[in-house]
């Protein structure tokens, strides 16, 4: 009899145990766990269990987190295969297909988006981090929808849309060899308005020997970005949006042996995209 009141007794106390912790999530629905939602492997918005293909999603505390400076550095953080060459030249593999750095993104077989549309590039140092939501990864062919640049897969970076109360960023860094850093930024939304942007510029000195001899560096003398994502919500649910990503390097480093010294074998990279994107709906969202 005394073990059976016992388990009955331990019966009721699971039983409270499970009510207390359903009313607590429904009071609190924050802690309720969501489901990631991902746009890139069907060009609309679904759960990420219902998507076949093999997709990774880089989340923006996960962003933050990073040390990584570009695109290149943070995926080489996600066990993409990264291959960083002189010159601000970095390429990435997926299942045995690469970007091409050189030219148009076309000649690739990996393609970098921005925002769901063409970066035109296949450099991913050409990409900064600071103003970035998320990234999705699509592992695998994906050239139904994206052509033959995407047999490989698709990486495509998703920059922040403002919201909340308008607040604004600034911070700096310093290094060896006269490296410098200073980042600004800001983000919010007033009266249907919203805005998201970063600036970020990075310096770098030349090596100087014992001797006073002067060596070129190879990374780049100086390197420039400037993310936009700016909007209006006209009407409830259909907004209308500007897209900008700016790039510059100027004095990329020598491709050649430093026993060479040519301070003048370096070269000057630039990258500029914008779009222009209405999203919305109908009343009864039959239209999307």
């Amino acid at each position: 009899m005394k073990a059976l009141l016992l388990r009955a007794a331990a019966v009721f106390l699971f039983t409270i145990g499970i009510c207390h912790a359903n009313e607590t999530q429904l009071k609190n629905p924050s802690t309720a766990t969501m489901e990631t939602i991902v746009v890139t492997a069907g060009r609309v918005e679904e759960q990420k269990k219902e998507v076949i293909a093999n997709v990774t999603v880089i989340d923006e505390q996960e962003i933050r987190q990073s040390s990584a400076r570009d695109l290149g550095d943070l995926l080489a953080q996600k066990e993409i295969a990264v291959r960083k060459h002189p010159g601000n030249l970095t390429t990435i593999g997926i299942r045995g297909f690469r970007t091409d750095s050189h030219g148009n993104d076309l000649k690739g077989h990996v393609l970098i988006l921005l925002n769901g549309r063409r970066a035109s590039t296949g450099n991913v140092a050409k990409i900064m981090t600071k103003n970035v939501e998320r990234i999705e990864i699509i592992r695998g062919p994906a050239s139904v929808q994206y052509g033959s640049a995407a047999m490989g897969g698709v990486v495509n970076v998703i920059t922040r849309q403002g919201e909340g109360k308008p607040s604004v960023f600034a911070e700096g860094y310093l290094g060896s060899f006269g490296y410098k850093e200073i980042s600004a930024g800001l983000a919010g939304a007033y009266k249907g308005f919203d805005f998201s942007g970063s600036v970020t510029k990075e310096s770098v000195d030349d090596y100087t020997t014992a001797n006073g001899d002067k060596y070129h560096n190879t990374g780049t003398d100086d390197r420039k970005n400037l993310s936009l994502n700016l909007g209006y919500e006209f009407l409830p649910n259909n907004r209308i949006g500007f897209l900008y990503n700016g790039f510059e390097v100027e004095g990329a480093g020598s491709p050649s042996y430093l026993s060479q010294n040519d301070l003048d074998d370096y070269t000057d990279k630039s990258n500029y995209s914008y779009d222009v994107v209405l999203d919305g709906q109908t009343t009864d969202a039959f239209f999307l």
